[in-house]
């Protein structure tokens, strides 16, 4: 079908303010990041360095710390936390007495403040009056009676993965909401073939939210790669940098007017979730788009 050329200039009027909007507030951010990444920059005045802000970035093993603690943080998400919210959501999938109690439950930290959550957990995670601690000594681990988890280089990361594990709830939402639409039809044929609960789960309810289980993999992706109020309320990065996230390091540079070499650690950053996101779609064959 042709288009007329009235229609096309009615068309570009009606998406230019759009065009116009996604220009202004992430193109040109994009390109002046990239542009400043390359310059000795302190808000006022810039002198341009070259690569010299991306030799010194990963000359520091801080900042080589923080990469791999991202990267830890995204293979845990896509291995442990959405694999343990699509057996959830199976579970709940199956509308058992007081399902519904257990789906709100689990999906409150999403409707929660941040920085509320992160608060309670670091008095949860406290060596004097922790919540872990005492549970811990109660059940016989009197070896953890003051153990300081957040300020321990042994146990930080550990204390923070844990803590990750409460938004389980967001990709249990997601795939519970795809699992009622999958038809009934398939069920009854199942059932007349004398097929068990968890067989119909196998065969039938995972590989038919498969592409959602895989968008949710990615998202968790997106989620930890951009980590920062939970690490920076709870341990600042800390103990001793163990903790350090690429979203804190950049803020700890710009906290002190090194805004080149931040943005430079900014440009990183996007090429990592650049790089990792293209690795996903090749590795899942891009069936989280059919």
């Amino acid at each position: 079908m042709k288009i007329k050329k009235d229609e096309v200039i009615w068309l570009l009027i009606f998406i230019a303010p759009a065009i116009g909007l996604f220009f202004l507030f992430f193109i040109l951010p994009i390109l002046f990041l990239f542009i400043t990444s390359f310059t000795n920059w302190d808000g006022i005045s810039a002198e341009f360095v070259g690569f010299e802000n991306y030799v010194k970035l990963f000359n520091k093993k801080t900042f080589i710390r923080a990469i791999t603690n991202n990267l830890y943080w995204c293979l845990t998400a896509a291995i442990i936390t959405v694999p343990l919210a699509l057996i959830i959501a199976l579970l709940l999938a199956h509308r058992s007495r007081g399902w519904k109690v257990f789906r709100t439950v689990l999906f409150i930290p999403q409707v929660v403040s941040s920085a509320a959550i992160a608060m309670l957990w670091a008095a949860m995670f406290n060596s004097e009056y922790g919540l872990v601690n005492f549970l811990l000594d109660y059940i016989g681990f009197s070896d953890y009676q003051n153990h300081n988890w957040l300020g321990n280089v042994r146990t930080a990361n550990a204390a923070l993965i844990g803590f990750s594990l409460c938004y389980v709830g967001y990709f249990m939402v997601i795939m519970l909401a795809k699992t009622a639409s999958i038809s009934d039809d398939y069920y009854d044929a199942a059932n007349i073939d004398g097929a068990s609960q968890f067989q119909k789960d196998v065969h039938i309810t995972a590989p038919l939210i498969k592409s959602t289980f895989f968008l949710c993999i990615i998202l968790a992706v997106i989620f930890n790669l951009r980590q920062f109020e939970y690490v920076y309320l709870m341990t600042a990065g800390g103990p001793a940098n163990k903790t350090q996230v690429l979203v804190v390091y950049i803020w700890n540079e710009l906290s002190v007017q090194r805004l080149g070499r931040g943005n430079a650690a900014g440009v990183i950053m996007i090429g990592i979730g650049a790089l990792l996101l293209l690795t996903l779609r090749k590795l899942l064959k891009s069936e989280t788009y059919n």
